[in-house]
């Protein structure tokens, strides 16, 4: 249709990048300050390998953001590489990352087997056009059955 309605803001990663600890911290400052006070943001995605969890640097951000959240801003965090763990690392990784959401939603994610992917795009669309996702029924993310970033308006 043309018509830009949603704009989503890819923030920097900064947990791998080969770069001093400062500049990560550096990094995230610029990051939690536009988290913060950025007036028209509807919600915050992070990324998390569930392997290795949550960083000290994600925590300290999770901390930044949870007023916000607690005020009613939208947050996700996604669990990549969801197939390379199995369902009881699954359900583990889901139980620890909720607890870390602090009322934001977690969900299992693989590009690989396609996981996730309709779901979370079903979430960022009812973040976005409220009225409009509000009859949909929200798909429950579990397990499946075999083995197996920030937005702005």
């Amino acid at each position: 249709q043309g018509i830009t309605d949603t704009v989503l803001a890819d923030l920097p990663g900064y947990g791998y990048a080969a770069v001093a600890k400062m500049d990560k911290l550096r990094w995230q400052q610029v990051m939690a300050n536009y988290l913060v006070s950025r007036e028209n943001l509807k919600g915050i995605v992070m990324m998390c390998d569930p392997r290795h969890g949550l960083t000290e640097l994600d925590d300290i951000l999770l901390e930044v953001i949870r007023p916000r959240v607690e005020e009613g801003l939208k947050f996700l965090i996604i669990l990549t590489k969801a197939d390379k763990l199995t369902r009881a690392e699954q359900a583990k990784a889901l139980s620890i990352a909720r607890l870390q959401a602090g009322g934001g939603e977690v969900k299992l994610f693989s590009a690989l087997k396609k996981q996730g992917v309709d779901e979370v795009a079903q979430l960022l669309w009812d973040w976005t056009h409220p009225a409009e996702g509000a009859a949909q029924d929200p798909v429950p993310n579990e397990p499946p059955e075999e083995e197996p970033e920030a937005l702005d308006e």
